[in-house]
């Protein structure tokens, strides 16, 4: 988590500075992204999530998000670059959603696996 932690700070940096250089929604869904981030690294859960989906996190942080808009500064006077953006970044916003979702997911499941083992070891016992 300490390595999505630290993309996510650079990330927001990152964010910082070129928020003049692309469109509003852009920027707003860029910072919709790093929150999802946040959200995760937050989470007591968190460690539970499986390696692909730390490295996914983290990539999107250092690599998939900033290269997206420095892509689109590079080709900002295209036709459609604005809204090729935002379209990007969506798609990038929905993978953060749903990862952030598999954190509370795996605490879920964690628990109720504890459950039943818990019940198999002791027995169960109703309150």
């Amino acid at each position: 988590m300490e390595a999505i932690a630290a993309g996510n700070v650079t990330l927001l940096q990152f964010l910082r500075r070129e928020s003049g250089r692309i469109p509003n929604r852009a920027y707003v869904l860029a910072r919709t992204i790093a929150q999802h981030l946040d959200d995760v690294v937050a989470d007591p859960s968190a460690h539970l999530l499986d390696v692909g989906s730390r490295i996914t996190l983290e990539r999107m942080a250092t690599t998939h998000l900033p290269d997206t808009i420095n892509a689109y500064l590079a080709a900002r006077t295209m036709p459609d670059a604005d809204e090729l953006l935002v379209e990007q970044l969506a798609t990038l916003e929905v993978a953060a959603s749903k990862a952030a979702a598999r954190s509370i997911e795996a605490a879920r499941d964690a628990f109720l696996i504890q459950g039943s083992f818990l019940e198999d070891k002791y027995g169960s016992f109703h309150v």
